[in-house]
């Protein structure tokens, strides 16, 4: 008998522990990892609360990974997530080529990866046939082309302007961003680009280099800048030269539309949305776990800011 009752409580501690085990999985299903570059940037800080907040109405768990614009250091926390079984990961990486490393460990771990913002480079993934089961990301060209529509109307169909653009021409999404300005304005033929300036994404740079510029075109009337630090540069440059002739249309966040709310010398820019973009991904990352097939890739459109909806944007900007 009592070999009986023995047995009958090995089975209950093993049903027990096979309980435990199962819940265990269950609750690490839940699991969604998410690696982002840094916090120093306004951008990823609202990612990272959008993430969690999103997350956590989804019934995820997020554990958040921040890699301090280091490539070695994002790869070894991917690592690390892969080591604790994670159900999938959101990916903002550090630098694009280096990015395919970290692609490859998830895919090997055959955990499902979602890129966001900056993703992996597409040739590196498809040399080593890895696969991205969905990337969302901002409509780059979109932003350049609102912002370009914006000075078309300010000026009239028939408007003259002469541009010099603040960029960065290292930059794969600046340079969309000012492709999609200029086709913008591609139907006047009033508008005339006269000078590109490397900005850095900086704003001591951008104020030496759009001074410079717009001293050696005094023609120019209106600045374009495709990111918020060039921008503050170029305005401040603007302003030391007392050019109140010359007006600024940029890539901004909250600073900028604050200024666009001012309207004296920017006058039009474009917002990301990060939060946006994590939301949409958690919702698709909840869909792909649940079976549904998934869209490639999402370009989510940013926002047109100018001076009649400022007022009203500068709570959803960064």
């Amino acid at each position: 008998m009592k070999k009986v009752w023995r047995s009958m409580a090995f089975a209950a501690a093993g049903a027990s522990f096979f309980a435990m085990a199962a819940a265990s999985a269950s609750a690490d299903d839940k699991v969604l990892g998410v690696a982002l570059p840094n916090l120093t940037n306004p951008y990823y800080v609202a990612m990272k609360k959008s993430f969690e907040e999103n997350g956590k109405a989804q019934d995820f768990t997020v554990r958040v990974m921040i890699a301090d614009n280091d490539d070695a250091k994002q790869l070894s926390q991917i690592q690390t997530l892969v080591q604790q079984g994670v159900a999938a990961v959101a990916l903002n990486c550090v630098s694009s080529g280096p990015c395919v490393a970290s692609v490859s460990e998830l895919n090997q771990a055959k955990i499902p990866v979602f890129t966001i913002n900056l993703l992996p480079d597409p040739a590196g993934l498809k040399a080593e046939n890895l696969k991205v089961e969905q990337a969302v990301q901002t409509d780059q060209k979109a932003g350049g082309t609102f912002v370009g529509q914006q000075l078309l109307k300010d000026i009239g169909a028939d408007g003259k302007a002469v541009i010099g653009i603040v960029g960065e021409p290292t930059s794969v999404s600046a340079n969309t961003r000012d492709d999609g300005f200029k086709e913008a304005l591609s139907s006047n033929p009033n508008v005339k680009f006269v000078a590109l300036v490397n900005g850095k994404v900086e704003e001591t740079t951008a104020l030496k280099v759009t001074t410079e510029m717009l001293q050696g075109n005094p023609e120019i009337t209106v600045v374009y800048s495709d990111t918020e630090p060039a921008a503050l540069g170029a305005m401040a440059a603007i302003q030391q030269l007392g050019r109140d002739d010359v007006k600024l249309y940029a890539f901004v966040d909250k600073l900028g539309v604050q200024y666009i709310e001012d309207n004296s010398i920017l006058k039009a820019g474009a917002i990301q949305e990060p939060a946006k973009l994590a939301q949409i991904q958690v919702e698709n990352i909840k869909k792909f776990l649940a079976g549904e097939k998934l869209e490639a890739i999402i370009d989510s459109p940013p926002l047109l800011v100018n001076k009649d909806n400022a007022g009203a944007t500068v709570d959803k900007a960064y």
